[in-house]
């Protein structure tokens, strides 16, 4: 009797599962803009090595270099501040992204001294964005290897304009 409950466990815990990579993130990198101040638009997005090429899946043990195309139609930004917060894909929600706990150490930072190349000119541009994993070396190794995460990138202007990016990525931890 014991056996049998034990294997209809199982199985149940199978078919209810959650997928490992949720939209496509075994294989894809997704981004999308959020709440950005009109003027700023940005048209594409992707993580990339030293060389230009993609890196995916992404490390998180090291800098994370972003690849961003963009144009600012609005105005010269030279003080941003920057926020970032972070989602994982499953765990103790079931079939959800779960916002990590970060102790506000990403929180309120100087995007200019944080890997974000300041000023941000007016015009079309290319531009690459620094995200500093290293220096959290000890949050990061706490992350699960090899699962979906979720990211929000947020820059605000001392005017209150935002420019806001999601991203969603399969990451190596370890």
């Amino acid at each position: 009797m014991l056996l049998r409950f034990s294997i209809l466990a199982a199985l149940l815990a199978l078919s209810s599962g959650c997928e490992q990579f949720p939209n496509g993130t075994e294989t894809t990198f997704n981004w999308w803009p959020c709440a950005s101040v009109a003027g700023v638009t940005v048209s594409s997005m992707k993580p990339v090595n030293a060389d230009g090429s993609l890196q995916y899946p992404v490390k998180l043990t090291d800098n994370l270099n972003i690849a961003v195309s963009l144009v600012n139609n609005k105005q010269v930004y030279d003080k941003l501040t920057l926020d970032v917060s972070i989602w994982e894909w499953g765990g103790f929600n079931g079939c959800a992204w779960s916002e990590i706990n970060t102790f506000g150490l990403l929180a309120h930072q100087d995007a200019c001294t944080n890997g974000f190349p300041c000023p941000l000119n007016t015009g079309s541009q290319a531009i690459t964005v620094e995200l500093l994993f290293k220096k959290f070396g000890a949050i990061i190794g706490l992350l699960k290897n090899n699962a979906a995460y979720q990211i929000q990138y947020k820059l605000t202007a001392a005017n209150g304009d935002t420019v806001c990016l999601m991203a969603q990525a399969r990451a190596l931890t370890h």
